[in-house]
């Protein structure tokens, strides 16, 4: 399983891409009675000098000339509140496209004496939110985005799942989770916003409550079938909670809609088959991906491959893969766990030639090996091969009865056979 540290950046990062589009929104705790007086605010006209300067600006902003339509508006000074605080906005959304930090110094001057229209007010509170999150100003915007609420008593699943990215940012991950779910309860069911979800899903997995990412992640299967990381996650998450049979059945679902697509989702598909209980599949897993190139065929690989296949029985196939291994390093122990599956699978000959590289390759236990070879001589009827074997192993306590019970039946064997030995 790839570090989730890095895994949980990717999903805060895309999260922030799913909360492009804007429109209205949720409620703090608006005052129905302001919001109505707001709406009926006497309308104001803006003075003949700042309205001629903005028509101008206006006129190059129109004509992609924005620093010159910008330049015209730079000294305009009016004793009129008003005036000034429709200057600035206007100054403020042209500034939004070329220097958010000037945008926001504009936009917090057009906004603080609360004179602009309704609508104005509105869109430049929506607007200043905006670009204080994109200027990674996080608790600032959070506080702008509840007054913006507040001023109009709107709901807006993207203003919440801005909210709930902002909190994410700042580490408050708690408090990602009611935003977030508001976001989700506001969004279009036609079209669902993985953004939401997403968050959820990391502000758990932060406070490693991996129950709860489980019950995020068993959400967004049903809801995007077709996006694969929510399998592939849900997975990993099931094994991680040692829930191992609904990760295998999930990785599975994924495996058949032909979703996994790297070495780990194989690794980890592999290993479930192994934990559930299922050898072959395991093996055979491992076996298909590493000839197709996707899984590097290093001595882990070989040696999962093998213990997979001898787990099934396959002794061939664990013989073959625990031989590549061994060769890999002139590895002892994998000669010798080569030379026992070929006695399994009764190839007796090459079992000795497994066995006798083992030796030569140091094995540091050498009773084992000697009683193996014992055996693979034996049922060659090679007697005196399998009595000198005896005699080493022998040499060993730990073996030494073992090794006396063949030397009686090697003895009675080759007596009926006329052999000395």
């Amino acid at each position: 399983m790839k570090k989730m540290t890095t895994l949980t950046s990717a999903l805060i990062v895309l999260a922030s891409f799913g909360a492009t589009t804007l429109s209205s929104y949720a409620v703090a705790a608006p005052d129905p009675k302001k919001i109505e007086e707001r709406k009926n605010r006497k309308s104001s006209a803006v003075g003949e000098k700042v309205g001629k300067a903005i028509a101008k600006a206006y006129e190059l902003y129109s004509a992609e000339q924005l620093n010159e339509a910008i330049a015209t508006l730079q000294g305009v000074e009016s004793s009129n509140e008003f005036d000034m605080a429709y200057l600035n906005r206007f100054l403020g959304n042209m500034w939004a496209a070329k220097d958010e930090k000037k945008a926001i110094d504009y936009l917090r001057k057009a906004m603080k004496p609360d004179v602009l229209s309704f609508a104005d007010q509105a869109a430049g509170t929506r607007l200043l939110a905006d670009l204080l999150l994109s200027d990674k100003q996080y608790n600032e915007a959070i506080k702008t985005y509840y007054q913006w609420m507040d001023f109009t008593g709107e709901k807006d699943a993207n203003v919440y799942l801005r909210i709930a990215s902002a909190y994410m940012e700042t580490k408050q991950y708690q408090k990602v989770i009611e935003p977030a779910d508001m976001a989700i309860a506001m969004q279009d069911k036609a079209k669902p916003n993985a953004g939401p979800y997403t968050l959820k899903f990391s502000a758990y997995y932060e406070m490693k409550n991996n129950k709860k990412v489980i019950e995020v992640l068993e959400t967004t299967v049903q809801i995007f079938p077709s996006d694969k990381r929510w399998w592939t996650y849900l997975a990993q998450f099931y094994s991680i909670d040692e829930q191992y049979e609904k990760a295998l059945v999930t990785l599975e679902v994924a495996a058949r809609q032909g979703m996994l697509e790297t070495a780990n989702e194989y690794k980890l598909l592999s290993q479930l088959y192994s934990n559930s209980n299922v050898p072959y599949k395991a093996g055979a897993t491992l076996e298909k991906h590493i000839k197709s190139g996707l899984i590097t065929k290093d001595k882990t690989m070989l040696n999962s491959m093998a213990g997979s296949f001898q787990a099934a029985r396959e002794m061939e196939k664990a013989a073959q893969y625990y031989g590549e291994s061994a060769q890999l390093d002139n590895d002892a122990d994998a000669y010798r766990r080569q030379g026992s599956s070929l006695i399994l699978a009764e190839k007796y000959s090459a079992a000795v030639v497994a066995l006798n590289k083992s030796l030569d390759a140091g094995v540091k236990v050498k009773g084992p090996v000697y009683l193996a070879l014992v055996e693979a001589y034996f049922y060659q009827n090679k007697f005196r091969d399998a009595y000198q074997a005896v005699q080493k192993a022998k040499a060993d306590p730990k073996y030494a009865r073992q090794a006396a019970s063949w030397e009686s039946y090697i003895k009675e064997r080759a007596s009926k056979k006329n052999i000395t030995l």
